[in-house]
């Protein structure tokens, strides 16, 4: 009869199973964690059940995964959800508490400081290993945000007190993982991940065929790609672009257009499930990726990025983050010069000159760099030896 394996608690008030790119983000992450030679709980806390809160679910491949409610005041007036919020990590620390056998480590992803300060002392006095996922590192949209937002009070506390107190960090960026080694803790880069690698549906087309999918924030300037394809447009280009996930009108407004106008080379499905989402990209010519550089742009690592590779589809982006590892110029992608509309347009210019071959080429370069780069098993061997890495003192 064979030993079990330890185990890895994975935590956080994200959403999971379902639930966007934080949710992948876990899986992934859980995957690697299982591929390592442990057995993993995702404990989700945006559960809204007590009945079934705690309930493991399994996910097969050493993946079970749980819902606690930790997330429980989201229609409630601002000042009580903050108020509330303080509190978050409550159940989690319950719940660990709770189990049979203590976890060989816990890995805290998002929570920040509610989570923090009760994860920290509880992981002390058990012996268990505490490990943060950094994958952000917001800043406000106007640098009074530092003076009056508590989220940006939170996060800054978090980040710069709290997470230099755990034992290891998984990082999603250089830039992250560079800030956390100068404070002595032990440190892997882990990009999003995912399993589903494969081509999608492509097939050539005489039009130039782009998408944007996602919720752009203040994070991605999708007004700016939109601005640049309208100027193409409007000399005659055959071009066209696919915005899935903002509403119509909402995309009309960063373009600056009626509400009411039709637009012959922009279609907008609205929101849209992620299965659909990868069929869309996935036959579409490049998926198109503008960020400002900023501290949010340099720290994090967009999804959209990995999914589209993932399926095959190149990508036009200027380079933040790490981006720059895997975005070649001509063979993976096109890159921009600068996260302007008319840097854009210049490259869309190159875009709308390649001919089939060329692009065939390059959906092959893409799936060849995501089984390697972007993989869940490329992280198991290092994932291994940071959860079991000597305690940070």
């Amino acid at each position: 009869m064979s030993e079990p394996r330890p185990w890895i608690a994975y935590v956080g008030p994200f959403p999971y199973p379902a639930g966007g790119a934080a949710s992948r983000r876990v899986l992934g992450m859980a995957q690697s964690i299982a591929q390592s030679g442990h057995d993993v709980v995702v404990a989700s806390g945006s559960g809204s059940s007590e009945a079934d809160a705690g309930v493991l679910v399994p996910q097969g491949d050493g993946i079970a995964y749980c819902l606690l409610p930790e997330r429980t005041a989201e229609h409630w007036p601002r000042p009580l959800r903050r108020f509330r919020y303080a509190w978050m990590g409550e159940r989690t620390v319950a719940w660990l508490a709770s189990r049979p056998t203590l976890p060989q480590a816990v890995v805290l992803y998002s929570g920040y400081t509610p989570y923090l300060q009760r994860l920290l002392p509880w992981c002390h006095r058990n012996g268990v290993r505490l490990l943060f996922d950094a994958v952000e590192w917001y800043e406000p949209a106007h640098p009074s945000g530092y003076l009056t937002s508590p989220y940006q009070w939170n996060i800054e506390w978090a980040m710069r007190r709290l997470v230099p107190k755990v034992d290891a960090v998984i990082a999603i960026s250089r830039y992250l993982a560079d800030y956390y080694r100068a404070r002595g803790l032990p440190v892997e880069i882990v990009p999003p991940t995912t399993g589903a690698i494969a081509p999608g549906p492509w097939q050539p087309d005489p039009a130039l065929r782009l998408c944007y999918a996602g919720n752009p924030g203040y994070k991605d300037d999708l007004g700016a790609v939109l601005r640049a394809v309208a100027a193409l447009a409007g000399q005659g280009a055959a071009i066209h672009l696919t915005v899935a996930g903002p509403a119509r009108q909402d995309v009309l407004r960063l373009l600056g257009a009626p509400h009411e106008r039709e637009i012959p080379w922009l279609r907008t499905p609205g929101m849209l499930a992620h299965g659909d989402v990868q069929r869309l990209v996935g036959s579409t010519d490049f998926s198109i990726l503008v960020r400002q550089p900023c501290r949010t742009s340099q720290a994090g690592f967009p999804t959209k990025f990995v999914e589209s590779f993932a399926c095959g589809t190149p990508v036009i982006a200027n380079l933040t983050s790490d981006l720059h590892l895997h975005l070649r110029d001509g063979e993976t992608g096109l890159v921009c010069d600068g996260p302007d509309a008319v840097a854009i347009a210049a490259t869309l210019e190159r875009a709308l000159a390649m001919d089939a071959s060329v692009l065939r080429r390059m959906r092959a370069a893409c799936i060849g760099h995501a089984s390697t780069a972007f993989h869940p098993s490329g992280y198991a061997t290092a994932l291994h030896d940071l959860l079991q890495h000597q305690t940070h003192q």
